[in-house]
């Protein structure tokens, strides 16, 4: 009876981990999955995807601040490290209150959200409760858009044409696509808000149909590497760039070898862990770059190691792993994927990835 217990509580052990193991790309796949490729049809630029979960983070980041290690913010540090790219820029760059001005959220509003951009096509949605959705609705209306019915749901709008920006409307603090003037769409269902910068991505969005995005080939490359990535903790935020023909954040090698690159962040108590993954242009050798990379890796980041990465490849894509504590800010930042971030952002790595 006791050797039965132990092999089922092992198996338990190794469904949970396999389960945290796949998290990452998981959620990728369904953001990916949400979106019909029509939507951005003729949209320009790269397809800039994120989905986030604050609260994976935001009570680590309060025991953080019970221990002294960080300032008693965790619901902004929980913000930061769940929202996606774009939301996250203005965030980082506001001061709360200018975006409790512009849309009436405040940090502790960033809970479970995603987007998917491409120029000026975005769309995406977050949970919403009574006390967010009320100051949502309010600040909105108060700034001057419309409330209809479509559909049987509530919608805020405004702006006559979908993805026309108005450089005389906007709002460096309105991370929903304000920033640039662009139209927004907002509508209520439950606990959900869909938003969007024009009315098909908002239609298409809720009741999808044709291909979507995680079909496409490069995504399909991207999530495979993501499913190699261990069991890190809980998933903070994923984020992926797919090329579309246009530039990836990598610099030096902005048009180089890579098709589509993500990040994920991820959380565990007193640990963090970090994943890159760079999928491949057809017909690079993935094999004897991951060699290259592990050779290199020393000196492709200007900022620390909190640990060695782990490097793998297969399938046309190549992922990184790196897992390590707090560290001194604890949980305020992932010290992981700072490194991961300043290896795209430095040159290096662009240089050794156009060799």
């Amino acid at each position: 009876m006791l050797i039965r217990i132990l092999f089922a509580l092992a198996l338990l052990l190794l469904s949970a981990q396999t389960s945290a193991a796949q998290g990452a790309a998981g959620r990728l796949q369904t953001v990916l999955s949400s979106v019909p490729q029509a939507v951005l049809d003729g949209a320009e630029g790269p397809i800039i995807a994120g989905y986030g979960n604050g609260d994976a983070v935001r009570w680590i980041a309060v025991r953080g601040a019970q221990a002294g290690r960080n300032p008693n913010t965790p619901n902004r540090f929980a913000a930061l490290r769940s929202a996606a790219p774009l939301q996250r820029d203005i965030i980082e760059g506001t001061e709360d209150a200018a975006i409790r001005a512009a849309v009436g959220l405040t940090a502790l509003d960033w809970v479970e959200t995603w987007e998917v951009s491409a120029g000026t096509v975005r769309v995406g949605a977050m949970d919403i409760f009574p006390d967010s959705e009320m100051r949502l609705r309010g600040a909105l209306f108060s700034n001057g858009l419309s409330e209809d019915d479509r559909g049987g749901a509530p919608v805020l709008w405004h702006g006559d044409t979908d993805y026309a920006a108005d450089t005389f409307a906007r709002d460096p603090a309105h991370p929903f696509g304000g920033d640039q003037g662009l139209p927004l769409r907002m509508l209520f269902l439950g606990d959900r808000a869909i938003w969007a910068t024009g009315w098909t991505a908002l239609d298409a969005v809720r009741a999808p149909t044709g291909a979507n995005l995680a079909a496409r080939a490069d995504a399909q490359t991207l999530l495979g590497g993501l499913r190699r990535v261990g069991n890190l903790g809980g998933v903070v935020s994923v984020r992926c760039w797919l090329r579309n023909g246009a530039e990836l954040p990598i610099t030096g090698a902005e048009a180089g070898p890579v098709e589509a690159l993500a990040l994920a962040d991820f959380a565990n108590r007193e640990t963090e862990g970090a994943a890159m993954v760079l999928a491949l242009a057809e017909g690079v050798d993935a094999e004897s770059l991951a060699v290259r990379l592990r050779e290199a890796w020393p000196i492709l980041s200007e900022l620390p190691s909190p640990a060695e990465p782990e490097i793998s490849a297969g399938g046309g894509s190549i992922t990184l792993t790196m897992r390590s504590d707090w560290g001194d800010d604890g949980a305020a930042s992932n010290a992981a994927y700072e490194v991961f971030l300043n290896a795209l952002n430095g040159g290096r790595l662009g240089f050794l990835l156009n060799r």
